[in-house]
């Protein structure tokens, strides 16, 4: 199959291309560096002629609502009219693991950015051109949510259930591979929460370069996010835990 993955450079999509590339498939690597912009949707249609399978894996981190849900409404937006235009072209959508309640905290505004981005695909494509890919949060992760202060680390002790990116683009690639549609949800063999990763994220880097680990702070966060509202209910589980990600970083 010949499949554009819109994001390939981002931190999913340059694990995804090489997966499906190994697969066999023909992958055309779309983002703003070639011209590609799905925001304002210029290049969209050009880079999604003659695919069989446009990915959605475009991203951008904000915990403000109105900036996440203005984004993601654009960039999604785009993608699926540029599938419309294709009659039998697929979609596959990297989403995020999260429960409805989530999506109304006024904490977490890119959850609600991520609601919308799965309401407008659900919306313009048909259920069996569809592929509905949602993923538990990274490792990787971990270091983005950090806040340094001194020797301290301040980390949101979100419960999750998390899993590495590389494990996740595999997932992915298997069941754009398979041609499946739906909803496949993914997560680690392990729930924990972000303080506790970057304990032992901190604590094994230290150990390398034979130094002290800062200390890391946790900062509880309330509502659904201190719960299960991450967790997803019954997802297909990566067997790598985080010692073993570890060891390979």
């Amino acid at each position: 199959m010949q499949i554009t993955v819109f994001g390939a450079t981002g931190t999913f999509g340059r694990q995804l291309a090489p997966q499906l590339r190994e697969r066999g498939h023909t992958v055309i690597a779309a983002h703003r560096s070639n011209g590609v912009d799905t925001v304002t949707g210029q290049g969209v249609a050009e880079a999604a002629e003659g695919s069989d399978v446009l990915v959605d894996c475009v991203n951008q981190l904000t915990i403000n609502a109105d900036k996440a849900i203005d984004f993601f409404s654009r960039s999604s937006r785009s993608i699926a009219e540029a599938a419309a235009r294709q009659p039998g072209t697929s979609v596959a959508v990297l989403s995020i693991a999260f429960r409805p309640e989530t999506a109304e905290s006024r904490l977490m505004g890119y959850y609600q950015g991520k609601a919308m981005q799965e309401r407008i695909f659900r919306r313009l494509i048909p259920d069996e051109q569809l592929l509905m890919f949602r993923s538990a949060q990274w490792f990787e992760l971990v270091d983005t949510m950090t806040i340094k202060a001194g020797p301290l680390r301040f980390v949101p002790k979100m419960r999750v259930q998390a899993l590495a990116v590389a494990e996740a683009a595999r997932m992915m690639a298997e069941a754009i591979d398979a041609r499946e549609t739906g909803t496949i949800e993914v997560a680690g063999p392990e729930i924990s929460d972000f303080a506790e990763i970057a304990r032992r994220l901190t604590t094994a880097r230290a150990e390398k370069a034979g130094t002290k680990p800062p200390k890391i702070v946790g900062i509880p966060l309330p509502g659904p996010m201190a719960r299960d509202g991450l967790i997803p209910p019954s997802p297909r589980m990566s067997d790598v835990t985080v010692d073993e990600w570890l060891r390979s970083v």
